[in-house]
């Protein structure tokens, strides 16, 4: 792998590209898998990479859908031409896929709110691992996300409820739409539900 990424001159950057892309279709997912960890080498600068990843995120093997948005995610805000497939991606089938999806949004960044409303429904998803990591994700795209954080305290799911009275919390989101909601929780039924709407509206006042 080392031969066709970065051990090789300028001058046959291209041509490794075009061969680690054509592996990408190889019969054999071991090999598909490690034709997404050489592409990943290159970075987004190189011009048919990102678009070969992004490829990559629906192939059949569960091991290379999950390297492919491992691998844009560690492009940060460049893979936001991916961003569509990513949120996409919060639909797999399989948990470590949608897992990676969420990491990777929140790695592009503010400019990734439109996979806001996409990422709030999995507050509550049933795997505790999924709501944490769409937690931070929330965290990271940062204020774009407060509107719907809002709506999420009236929501049927005291999960939601009290997640979304956490990452406001986290966010020391001030807004008067904010203080409002957080204040209207603190007469929750549930207790978790209360407890963070009181921890929120301490550190948005600290």
């Amino acid at each position: 792998m080392a031969a066709l990424t970065g051990t090789l001159p300028d001058e046959y950057r291209d041509d490794s590209v075009h061969i680690l892309t054509q592996a990408l279709n190889a019969p054999d997912e071991d090999i598909r898998a490690l034709a997404v960890i050489g592409l990943s080498e290159f970075g987004s600068s190189a011009p048919a990479v990102l678009p070969a990843l992004t490829g990559a995120m629906h192939d059949g093997s569960d091991q290379v859908r999950r390297r492919a948005v491992r691998s844009l995610g560690d492009f940060g805000p460049a893979a936001l031409p991916s961003l569509p497939h990513l949120v996409s991606a919060l639909e797999d089938p399989s948990i470590p896929v949608r897992m990676e999806a969420l990491g990777a949004i929140g790695r592009i960044g503010p400019e990734a709110e439109p996979a806001v409303p996409h990422i709030i429904p999995l507050l509550a998803d049933e795997d505790v691992r999924v709501r944490t990591v769409a937690s931070a994700a929330l965290k990271k795209i940062g204020r774009a996300s407060v509107p719907l954080l809002i709506e999420a305290l009236s929501d049927p799911d005291p999960i939601m409820r009290e997640r979304a009275a956490v990452i406001l919390g986290q966010l020391r989101a001030d807004d008067d739409g904010v203080i409002e909601g957080l204040f209207e929780v603190l007469s929750d039924f549930d207790e978790d539900v209360r407890h963070a709407a009181r921890q929120a509206l301490k550190l948005i006042e600290a």
